[in-house]
């Protein structure tokens, strides 16, 4: 492994444990699945779909994907999969920038990432409920159903059940999550799919007459009524002002969901076989195969529905229309409701499979933010970094159990925080901007000087990817710039973008905290082992044990 030529120069007691006691169980199919699942193909296509074609409406929808798959494939990607395939070891940017940066930059990143992933989990979680049950009983004609969902008291039960799910799906080990996370993604592939039948099998001329059919029903605006209702409601969204390069670039951002998420799939690097072969396919691939499906729908949707009504429905969504009484929400997956009849059992099966592929989609970030939690977690643990209990692996079922107790407590307060606290001061923390800044900002300027950094010139070494060069610039160091670059487009636009609150007080203060008490974590440790008479700066020149 990468790093074992200067294992001699480290003393093995300066680590907690001989070996993590993580078993490497994840084929190339599982590393694939984690990072396919956290760009959540269908969550994605619905913030594409929806937010985002409101938000920039003057942006070239087809040129933003092309885009973002070059960044997602050339930039990210590649400096993921490098680092991953060089430092095979579970924890992520923890790993990566404690090495090459300087542990105290390491840890305020990493502190960083757990906090986010603890974000993510508390605002995820309720999503289940809202929009994704009100989605499903919305199309069930369900409406008492979707309004219970939808109040503080039905998005803490069900993120309550979706958080246990994900704590119990996790707790029993790699092997039995990895059962679930395959299950998982074959439904979400084939939900998703269905939706794009069901669409697929009718033409623009039968959706303008079966929304119309429908409309007359519920009394509710027709097809040209919810365009004229929209363009009244918000006529930005029909006359943009913004130059179609800046909202291309925009909706970039907004694909930024589905092209870069696939990257966190290293928090399991320990976990993988083969690593230096199958991080650099799955993270490639996670990119590639959830860009098929975005790129499926941007041509299917507008093409059935109408430009023109797509973005109707995007300012229903978002703002509200007077006079839509539909019964499901103006989204990509409630809309097939206006092909399916009720009354026959396989078109109710359809209703429920077509929410599902976003359900699916949303639920798996929890199960997803218990495993990476818990590895970044471990990851200190190993360089001690945190109490004994940081790097305890239960020897039956190869999982961090006490990391996971403790996340899954955090987790449920914070879920009971944002359902009965308000969404808002949780929403304005901010996941993207912050994460734009610490985790992928700091870990590619990592990436750019890995090769140059002489502390980690053993590591670089052993490399599989240190012979990849363009002239004499190894590959991940441009990767690096193409991907910073990348960071740079998406930051500018959560800082220019009134809508996506990029900076708020609360955000701000919490990323200061956080980054704050992630060096001041660093250097605590750190003098109560020096106290203890381990230098535990050894344990920083080379990679932790497996």
């Amino acid at each position: 492994m990468s790093g074992e030529g200067s294992s001699g120069i480290v003393p093995k007691e300066v680590f907690a444990r001989r070996a993590s006691g993580l078993v490497r169980e994840a084929s190339l199919i599982d590393a694939f699945a984690f990072g396919f699942l956290n760009q959540g193909p269908a969550v994605a296509i619905w913030t594409l779909l929806s937010w985002g074609i409101w938000l920039f409406p003057s942006g070239d929808i087809l040129n933003s994907i092309w885009i973002a798959t070059f960044f997602g494939v050339f930039g990210a990607a590649l400096v993921w999969g490098i680092l991953g395939a060089s430092m095979p070891r579970s924890g992520g940017s923890y790993v990566y920038n404690t090495r090459i940066l300087h542990p105290a930059i390491g840890m305020a990143v990493s502190f960083a990432e757990y906090f986010v992933w603890w974000l993510w989990g508390i605002i995820l979680a309720p999503w289940v409920a809202d929009p994704g049950l009100t989605t499903l009983f919305g199309m069930l004609e369900m409406p008492e159903a979707a309004e219970w969902c939808a109040s503080p008291l039905g998005m803490f039960i069900i993120a309550s059940i979706v958080n246990f799910l994900g704590y119990l799906f996790t707790f029993y080990g790699l092997r039995w999550y990895l059962w679930h996370q395959r299950t998982m993604m074959v439904l979400s592939i084939i939900f998703l799919v269905i939706v794009g039948i069901i669409l697929g099998m009718h033409s623009h001329e039968e959706f303008v007459a079966a929304w119309n059919a429908m409309a007359a029903q519920y009394n509710s605006l027709d097809y040209e009524g919810m365009i004229r209702a929209a363009m009244e409601t918000d006529p930005r969204v029909f006359t943009p002002t913004a130059a179609v390069v800046m909202g291309t670039l925009g909706l970039v951002v907004v694909n930024a969901w589905w092209a870069r998420y696939g990257l966190d799939l290293n928090v399991m690097a320990g976990e993988i076989k083969r690593p230096q072969r199958n991080i650099m396919i799955a993270q490639i691939s996670s990119v590639v195969a959830p860009a098929i499906f975005v790129l499926a729908f941007a041509v299917l949707f507008p093409s059935v529905v109408g430009r023109d009504f797509m973005y109707a429905l995007s300012v229903a969504d978002n703002v509200g229309l007077d006079g839509y009484k539909m019964p499901f929400p103006p989204n990509f997956m409630g809309v097939t409701r206006v092909f399916l009849d009720l009354s026959n059992p396989l078109h109710y099966a359809l209703a429920i499979m077509a929410a599902l592929s976003f359900i699916i989609c949303d639920y798996m970030y929890i199960p997803l933010g218990y495993v990476a939690a818990s590895r970044i977690a471990v990851a200190w643990g190993m360089d001690r970094m945190g109490p004994k209990w940081f790097s305890e692996v239960n020897p039956k079922w190869a999982s961090p159990v006490k990391n996971l107790t403790f996340f899954f407590i955090v987790s449920e307060l914070g879920i009971a925080l944002y359902t009965f606290g308000g969404a808002g001061p949780i929403s304005s923390l901010d996941c993207p901007a912050t994460e734009g800044i610490s985790l992928w900002g700091v870990t590619a300027l990592g990436a750019l000087i890995f090769p140059f950094v002489k502390k980690v010139k053993s590591i670089w070494e052993t490399s599989p990817y240190r012979n990849w060069r363009i002239g004499p610039l190894p590959i991940i160091t441009i990767a690096a710039v193409i991907d910073l670059i990348n960071v740079a487009i998406i930051e500018y636009f959560y800082y220019t973008t009134p809508e996506l609150e990029g900076i708020t007080p609360e955000g701000l203060i919490a990323f200061l905290f956080v980054w704050t008490g992630g060096m001041l974590w660093w250097a605590y440790w750190r003098w109560k082992n020096k106290k203890e008479g381990i230098d535990i700066d050894l344990a920083w020149k080379e990679l932790p044990p497996e």
